[in-house]
């Protein structure tokens, strides 16, 4: 998918595109732009691609709120997306900020705020504008974090063309054009674009790589090879998890381990790496050595593991994954539409039924001792497996009292028609484009 610098054009890029499907009749498209040159260029070029199919793009910014021209700049890029027929839409970043890991957290509000506005408006497509000489960055602080723990494989292989988040395609079309070439196209079509201090600022590991100051980038040919073998293993691994797991409406996954024995180790810890990915809520998949030596442990019945916010191990001759309680998020406060942990869509009125204030947080051991001592316990809990109960989330009102345990019938107030949470992880079963169900 790659082209030579002069190269990068309208016809080029549609060649590219045509790769990433397919696409419905008409599409709609969204695709983040920040201003920088490369989303600009996206914007451009992902405007003529949907003319042409009759379809309509939508640009959307995320302003985080970090510098106090941030506001004019989304407002610029709004103008600039219009002013070639293309919707534009901003979105801000709202509440306090960390103190610390403060660009690891704009990313992910950046990656919610924007998936978020795809579910809300039935986009299926969000297009994003890394290139080809972000993904060699991204492959060298990879392995450099890895160290020797880790050696070169698809898992370094860096970002996929395409991902699935919240139900919505990632499609990265730029990664076979470089940094130069993004900047010859622009300077064609006489596009400016808006500077951003902190690409400059050697704070950041990604400029010092970028810099040179930490060592040579890895080769381009490298990259690739090692690309087209990841997704060879990511379509492996799908169909893997298509015949051997099983995903529970709770939260939890099941996996038949004989498949799963059988398959090649790469596979088999691919596969595993994903689901979880999923129940854990994660970002980044676990390291390898951690990954195989606990899943090793785990099939061979030697008790429960715990790796990337999960725990796992035989239930019933199969492998289950859960969540596990101590890295759930917390006690968050209804009413409205909000992610909790990262895995559940919750919905709940103002005020909640009856009046009551409510909460949403994990049921606990607590929470667990208090559902066991009703005399219909073993109906409500029966179906679930014990290691994944703790987890499982809750409804309490102002006093702490559980009202609704959801996928367990637990339901003292009758309130199940006024709340909702169902299973929507951030992260997919499989990173090709479709969930395992």
């Amino acid at each position: 998918m790659s082209e030579s610098p002069a190269e990068l054009s309208d016809a080029g890029f549609a060649r590219v595109m045509d790769c990433l499907g397919p696409f419905e009749a008409r599409p709609h498209i969204a695709v983040a732009v920040s201003g920088g040159p490369d989303s600009l260029a996206l914007m451009h070029l992902l405007t003529a691609w949907c003319r042409a199919r009759g379809g309509h793009l939508t640009a959307v910014t995320v302003d985080h709120g970090l510098r106090p021209e941030s506001g004019a700049e989304a407002q610029k890029v709004a103008g600039w997306a219009r002013g070639i027929g293309a919707s534009a839409v901003i979105l801000t970043w709202l509440g306090e900020k960390p103190q610390s890991g403060l660009q690891a957290a704009a990313r992910q509000m950046r990656y919610e705020l924007l998936t978020d506005w795809c579910r809300r408006a039935d986009v299926l497509h969000l297009a994003l504008a890394h290139q080809a000489d972000d993904q060699r960055e991204t492959v060298a602080m990879r392995q450099a974090r890895a160290g020797k723990d880790e050696p070169p494989g698809p898992g370094l292989a860096g970002m996929s063309a395409i991902t699935v988040r919240h139900g919505i395609r990632l499609l990265r079309p730029m990664l076979g054009f470089c940094r130069a070439s993004i900047a010859a196209y622009l300077d064609r079509i006489g596009q400016d674009w808006i500077e951003d201090p902190s690409n400059r600022s050697l704070r950041f590991e990604r400029v010092r790589w970028r810099s040179g100051l930490m060592g040579r980038l890895p080769d381009g040919a490298d990259i690739q090879t090692a690309g087209e073998r990841r997704r060879r293993l990511e379509f492996a691994a799908a169909d893997l998890l298509m015949c051997a797991a099983e995903i529970a409406p709770a939260g939890y996954v099941l996996l038949d381990p004989v498949p799963i024995r059988a398959a090649a180790v790469e596979v088999a810890e691919w596969a595993l790496g994903q689901v979880l990915m999923m129940v854990g809520g994660g970002s980044y998949r676990p390291a390898r050595a951690a990954l195989r030596r606990d899943m090793t442990v785990a099939l061979a019945g030697k008790g429960v593991r715990s790796l990337a916010g999960c725990l796992f191990g035989l239930w019933r001759q199969r492998l289950l994954i859960c969540r596990e309680t101590g890295a759930a998020a917390g006690i968050v406060e209804g009413p409205g539409s909000f992610m909790w942990d990262r895995r559940f869509r919750v919905t709940c009125g103002a005020g909640g039924p009856a009046g009551f204030p409510l909460e949403i947080g994990q049921l606990g051991e607590r929470g667990l001792r208090e559902l066991e001592k009703t005399p219909e316990s073993s109906q409500f809990l029966g179906p679930i497996p014990a290691l994944a109960r703790p987890s499982l989330p809750v409804f309490r009102d102002a006093t702490g009292r559980l009202i609704l345990v959801p996928f367990t019938g637990y339901d003292p107030v009758g309130c199940r028609n006024e709340l909702n949470c169902r299973f929507d992880p951030y992260n997919s079963a499989t990173s090709i484009g479709f969930t395992v169900a």
